[in-house]
């Protein structure tokens, strides 16, 4: 297996990556085809693919928030058939050290587990994967996640993975980093509502808890 970066002109990489991509993702947090071509035009985002056997096995999409010390791992997923053979492991490595995202905090947006659902156990399952390397949960944030699809994303929680992090986070920090996320990557505004709603609750200083 290889991990490469994909670029403009890899198109069937691309094509790779958006077969799983639709495949993988709920529908409700899945953008476009053309948006994700957008993506990869912008020199801030990068697009990863695992290679096995000349196919795209496994795929990570970050982007560098500009103005920030953060870096958004906005999507991440591995083919069906390939899952459970340590490729997501490989992608997660890969794109927290690749350079440009590694002297960064890395943010993990994932679906929340604190409500039973039907995809309960999935949605624990995910936070364990990130949790094993060390990421961390900003303890009092709901994260809301503006919409990329007609249906309203599910409740989500915001993961923060760094070799080496503090106890605790300053609610100002936490508060540029949305303000990036929800501009950069949503084209929203700075001074959108749900940033204030978000942080209402939270301390001056924002726990990171296990």
């Amino acid at each position: 297996m290889r991990i490469q970066r994909v670029g403009e002109g890899d198109e069937a990489e691309f094509a790779g990556l958006v077969r799983i991509f639709e495949a993988s993702l709920p529908a409700t947090e899945r953008k476009g085809k053309e948006a994700l071509r957008a993506m990869l035009a912008r020199t801030e985002y990068m697009f990863l693919a695992a290679i096995m056997n000349e196919r795209v096995a496994g795929f990570a999409i970050a982007i560098a928030l500009l103005g920030s010390d953060a870096a958004l791992l906005e999507y991440m997923a591995v083919d069906e058939p390939h899952r459970g053979r340590g490729i997501g492991e490989a992608l997660f490595h890969a794109v927290s050290g690749w350079p440009g995202i590694a002297d960064r905090v890395l943010l993990i947006e994932v679906d929340s587990d604190r409500e039973d659902s039907a995809e309960h156990e999935e949605r624990a399952r995910r936070k364990r994967f990130y949790r094993k390397f060390g990421a961390r949960e900003l303890a009092e944030l709901r994260y809301i996640m503006p919409p990329v699809a007609a249906a309203v994303p599910p409740p989500m929680e915001l993961l923060v993975y760094r070799r080496e992090l503090p106890p605790s986070i300053e609610k100002h920090r936490v508060r540029a980093w949305l303000e990036a996320c929800y501009v950069q990557v949503y084209g929203a505004a700075a001074a959108d509502p749900r940033i204030h709603e978000m942080l209402a609750i939270c301390e001056e200083y924002v726990a990171l808890v296990s």
